[in-house]
């Protein structure tokens, strides 16, 4: 063959594959950006679902308009969860009389709950300096003054028996109804009995029944926490309890009863001894470190000593050398203080309580 077209076949082959691998490359650059599309489809997705989930899952479990929605939720890592449950006269009915109160305390760490049913036609000291009056009637008084009826009760509870309620709920017997219709009768003595097999095609429609039918500051992820640990219960892990007014009017009667089952808390396993200075002025308030003290041992921890402070704290505080420690974080979140301060950043020469350099903790309380 002559050497003319063994060349020019040369450069056709050439050619031929130029343009095959120009083929190639252009079918890998599509792929490669088609999987990239198909990718970041996917995880757009996946994100607007997670996402959806989330606000799904924190969105507020009752839209009741005067109800109140905690940020953080109801539910705590503590181990330890206390709730208020509200039976009025009628849930539409702002005013309506209180007819049952309980506190129920939920131990996520020994699988045991402890309800507390109060007194509510005994007189009580109300918070929020709203007077004094039968515990039935704060409700009422509570919503008089902008919708704060339960917010009130929180109140008067967290300052008489010196426990800060988680959160709430409050129904009627209307409402109750419907769910026991759903589910049957309530044993409060084994309310895991309600969510077992036979009752599990019943549940959604008794969530669905205490969303519509009930006035919460709960999260979704509250009420499915909570669900999930009755369901973790037994029949063996209840203690129930129908306090005399005696429980109400007198703190050592109710604290022992209430501290009798502290040793699996978090904080009963620091022991840790705190101190608690009373910083409130103008009007200086009496009884303050008391309180806080009362707080403190119904959490789980000790106190070192209680006293006046020695020099002015423009808000409340707690001082420690642990900022991790769980008492510290059950002191945060219990008397809702953020300013927390290392004792090494304070002047020895300061002022202070010498108190505040022994102690672990120090809670500087300026108002109730």
């Amino acid at each position: 063959m002559p050497v003319r077209k063994k060349s020019i076949k040369r450069k056709k082959s050439l050619r031929t594959r130029r343009r095959k691998s120009k083929f190639k490359l252009s079918v890998k650059k599509k792929l490669r950006s088609f999987l990239l599309a198909t990718i970041s489809v996917f995880l757009a997705v996946v994100s607007v679902i997670a996402y959806g989930a989330y606000k799904f899952i924190n969105a507020p479990f009752s839209d009741a308009a005067n109800m109140v929605t905690v940020k953080e939720g109801v539910w705590t890592d503590s181990g330890q969860t206390t709730l208020l449950v509200a039976l009025v006269e009628d849930i539409n009915d702002p005013y309506a009389n209180l007819l049952k109160l309980k506190l129920v305390n939920l131990d996520d760490i020994s699988k045991k709950y402890r309800i507390y049913d109060l007194p509510v036609d005994v007189d009580i000291p109300y918070a929020l300096n709203y007077g004094s009056g039968p515990l039935k009637r704060l409700y009422s008084v509570g919503n008089a003054d902008q919708d704060r009826g339960m917010y009130a009760i929180e109140k008067t509870i967290f300052k008489l028996l010196a426990v800060k309620p988680d959160g709430y709920i409050v129904m009627d017997k209307s409402g109750l109804n419907k769910i026991s219709d759903e589910l049957g009768e309530i044993n409060q003595d084994d309310i895991a009995a309600s969510l077992r097999l036979k009752n599990l095609p019943h549940l959604p429609a008794a969530i669905s029944l205490i969303r519509t039918e009930s006035l919460t500051n709960m999260k979704i992820s509250d009420v499915l926490s909570i669900i999930k640990f009755f369901h973790s219960t037994s029949s063996t892990s209840s203690s129930y309890k129908v306090l005399s007014k005696y429980y109400l009017l007198d703190s050592n009667n109710w604290d022992s009863l209430w501290q009798n089952r502290l040793d699996t808390s978090f904080v009963n396993k620091e022991n840790i001894k705190v101190f608690i200075a009373n910083a409130s002025s103008d009007p200086k308030i009496p009884g303050l470190a008391a309180w806080g003290g009362r707080v403190v041992k119904n959490l789980g921890a000790n106190v070192l000593a209680e006293q006046n402070a020695f020099t002015e704290f423009n808000e409340s505080t707690i001082i420690t050398d642990d900022l991790e420690s769980e008492t510290v974080r059950a002191l945060s979140k219990t008397f809702g203080i953020d300013n927390i301060v290392l004792v090494s950043s304070l002047n020895k020469f300061g002022g202070y309580n010498p108190h505040i350099f022994r102690a672990k903790i120090s809670l500087i309380l300026t108002s109730f």
